[in-house]
């Protein structure tokens, strides 16, 4: 197999049986080490799983317990059916009473059927079981996925949350259907069938001492070395994903830049990395196969040479070696299958350990507290800023401490140059960025320690990227009041000068919009968003920039109309254009994650500082 670069010839010959990083070369180390570090979103570790699982089983102990029952209750009937059958063979071996051979018979039958229903009933409790803790897992994951803080979601990206609740969903999922109900029938019954081995005849006992170990080892170093490389297909996965989807948004882009080639690259060097981490297990697999076969042959010779001696120098009757090898022959294909199913359930382990991790990395016992916003002043102290960091283990501050009070229903501008820490302030102030340092007060309420609801009706932000959700219009703007009359979206619309278009839509509030939808143009989205918040009616409200990518035309209506969703709420603008931060009560020059000038507009122009300089460029 080999990689092949656009134009379609060979980079690499892919052996797989190499370190990945040596067969995909130096530019796809550099993606294979993205690969690695591409998951910001944490990755539970195997006692913090092993924990969460617990806990989720302990939720549904009384169906665990019946479980448990019914799958020992199978394997100790599969158990019973090799002593069953050699005593049959004793009673035909020394011409006994044809009618305890029929009773036999009919024992076997009887336990056989018996062993079927349990086994039946067992695999589906353990799917069913499985199902309900899957489902509350996956409504959980969504729930804290949602709950992230938004800067989080723009580092890690979208696609190592997609991968978490779609493909590590499905892995977990396939697993509890097909997997783990075997596994765990499989386990007890190599564990039962072992016990039942060694008391049918001490003599046994040598054939488990000499041939479980073998498998155990051969299981452990074969686990061993697909444990880490399950979980780097994962993360290659969601590297891939994300790739994928940054290619396929960024397409105009791509276009007009003329590198397609540079992406489609990206992706393939990435997706090859998937692979050759596949194919490498597959390498594992075969070599695990050649050396089991050691362990079957060596039983079958022990169970036939431990057989002569049983029978002709023991002394025991011939039923005792039939069950015994019975007893052999029914362990190889377990044991085999509990490898395998375990190597499959490494996957879903690794899938689920990405899963918990997302669970986790939100408390919701922790996270919420009692305190709620008495007002719509904002008060911060001492509040910096920095995201990791650099490569002396330096954190790369992007906000220097700041004191900073805020009046209900103050006006406030942020200006300054790219990267000067507006941004970074605005989601401090909107409470949807929680600060490395230093207290942020809403109302009063400080916000580590007050209720996540009420903060979130308490304050919004509408930033750049807007999202048109796919329903109708009506549902669209339901999303900020869900018992909104018609007239009162209707006069949203009016309030933000959305409402001529919205009534030109095919069914008025009845109109799909947004993916396979009726297509909103970027400004009829920013005033959607906006007539949201004028629905939601929060105290404070945060424009990160809502008009900044719009036309001359466009960006005087919205900024008309954010004004008017503005009037009587605390506000924070971050400034794009001048003209916004003139009507501000106050405009914070900010410059390397510093306020350098605070002021009215008027003052700061008549100061002659930065802003000044800033104003006069900006005027012509």
């Amino acid at each position: 197999m080999s990689a092949t670069t656009r134009r379609g010839t060979p980079t690499h010959d892919l052996d797989w049986t190499r370190p990945v990083d040596e067969v995909l070369g130096d530019d796809a180390t550099a993606q294979h080490q993205l690969a690695e570090h591409a998951q910001l979103l944490p990755i539970a570790g195997a006692g913090q799983a092993t924990r969460f699982m617990l806990g989720r089983l302990r939720e549904h102990r009384l169906a665990a317990l019946a479980t448990a029952a019914v799958t020992i209750g199978g394997a100790i009937a599969a158990a019973i059916l090799p002593r069953l059958i050699g005593a049959a063979v004793d009673v035909v071996a020394g011409g006994g009473d044809p009618a305890a051979a029929w009773w036999l018979g009919a024992q076997v039958l009887g336990v056989g059927i018996i062993q079927a229903v349990l086994a039946a009933a067992g695999w589906s409790m353990v799917s069913a079981l499985g199902q309900r803790i899957l489902a509350g897992m996956r409504e959980d994951v969504i729930d804290r996925a949602l709950d992230l803080p938004a800067h989080t979601m723009e580092r890690s990206g979208i696609g190592d949350a997609l991968s978490r609740v779609a493909d590590d969903v499905d892995v977990a999922a396939r697993a509890v259907n097909n997997l783990v109900p075997s596994l765990i029938q499989m386990g007890f019954y190599v564990m039962v069938t072992m016990v039942g081995m060694a008391t049918l005849s001490p003599w046994l006992l040598i054939l488990v001492v000499l041939v479980v170990p073998m498998y155990a080892l051969a299981a452990l170093w074969y686990l061993r070395r697909t444990a880490p490389l399950y979980r780097r297909e994962r993360i290659a996965m969601g590297a891939r994903a994300q790739g994928l989807l940054s290619a396929i948004h960024g397409i105009p882009t791509v276009h007009a830049y003329g590198i397609e080639r540079r992406e489609t690259r990206h992706v393939a060097v990435l997706s090859e990395t998937a692979s050759v981490l596949n194919m490498r297990v597959m390498f594992l697999v075969s070599r695990l196969v050649a050396f089991i076969a050691i362990p079957e042959n060596l039983a079958l010779l022990l169970v036939l040479g431990l057989g002569f001696v049983i029978v002709h120098v023991a002394g025991a009757p011939i039923g005792v070696v039939t069950a015994a090898g019975i007893y052999l022959v029914s362990l190889f294909w377990p044991m085999m299958a509990v490898i395998f199913n375990l190597d499959e359930v490494q996957s879903a382990v690794a899938s689920l350990s990405r899963m918990v991790g997302v669970i986790s990395s939100i408390d919701p016992a922790a996270s919420p507290g009692e305190e709620r916003p008495q007002d719509a002043s904002i008060r911060l102290e001492q509040v910096s800023h920095a995201y990791g960091t650099d490569d002396e283990g330096r954190e790369r501050t992007v906000l220097h401490p700041i004191d900073l009070d805020i009046a209900p229903g103050e006006v406030v501008s942020l200006v300054g140059a790219s990267g000067a820490g507006k941004s970074t302030l605005a989601a401090i102030l909107a409470g949807t960025l929680v600060p490395r340092h230093g207290t942020v007060l809403h109302g009063g309420a400080d916000l580590a320690r007050a209720d996540i609801d009420a903060v979130r009706s308490h304050a919004s932000i509408v930033s750049q990227d807007v999202h048109v959700f796919r329903g109708t219009l009506r549902e669209d703007l339901r999303l900020a009041r869900p018992g909104a009359s018609d007239e009162e979206l209707w006069e949203a619309l009016h309030r933000v000068d959305a409402w001529i278009w919205a009534q030109r839509l095919p069914h008025g509030l009845d109109t799909e919009v947004g993916e396979k939808g009726e297509r909103l143009t970027a400004e009829q989205a920013q005033q959607l968003a906006l007539a949201r918040i004028s629905l939601q009616d929060p105290a404070v409200l945060v424009l990160d920039e809502a008009t900044a990518d719009e036309g001359s035309s466009g960006a005087r209506v919205l900024e008309r109309a954010a004004l008017e969703v503005a009037r009587g709420r605390t506000t924070i603008i971050v400034a794009h254009r001048l003209s916004q931060a003139m009507v501000a009560d106050r405009i914070l020059m900010m410059a390397d994650g510093r306020v350098v000038e605070q002021g009215s507009h008027e003052e700061l122009v008549a100061r002659g500082g930065e802003y000044a300089r800033l104003w006069r460029a900006w005027a012509g």
